[in-house]
């Protein structure tokens, strides 16, 4: 009965990082900065993030953030201080269609796992009908 509770939490803590996440993208969405100097350098724009999920062996899930490849794309606007020579400025990679998309199944997912939390609560006080 514990580790199913144990388990749902960490796919609370998914969901939730998974949404904080996605804010974070959508917030940061029209933001830009420099070009990096040189090639596969980083640019002054905001970085958006994707959390990556994955199992572990019967515990739950671990959900962790990692950095956007490509984190930004060049975007043509000559009047930024942060432009270069040709008018280019390093705006985020954030499609508001995936983020969107992100935020759904985020709380899809929360809503799954407090359902998992109740049925595991409602046993729980069953076994103990059953018990006493």
């Amino acid at each position: 009965m514990i580790s199913s509770l144990a388990m749902s939490r960490t796919g609370l803590d998914a969901a939730s990082l998974r949404l904080e996440a996605s804010a974070a993208n959508v917030a940061n969405q029209r933001t830009s900065g420099a070009l990096p100097a040189e090639p596969g350098g980083r640019a002054g724009a905001y970085a958006p993030v994707d959390v990556v999920q994955v199992s572990r062996d019967g515990a739950g899930v671990e959900a962790r953030l990692a950095e956007r490849r490509p984190a930004y794309y060049p975007a043509y606007d000559p009047g930024s201080p942060d432009a270069n020579a040709q008018g280019l400025v390093a705006m985020p990679n954030v499609d508001l269609v995936e983020e969107v998309t992100n935020q759904i199944l985020a709380a899809a997912s929360f809503e799954a796992n407090v359902a998992a939390m109740r049925a595991a609560k409602d046993m729980a006080e069953t076994l103990l009908d059953v018990t006493a």
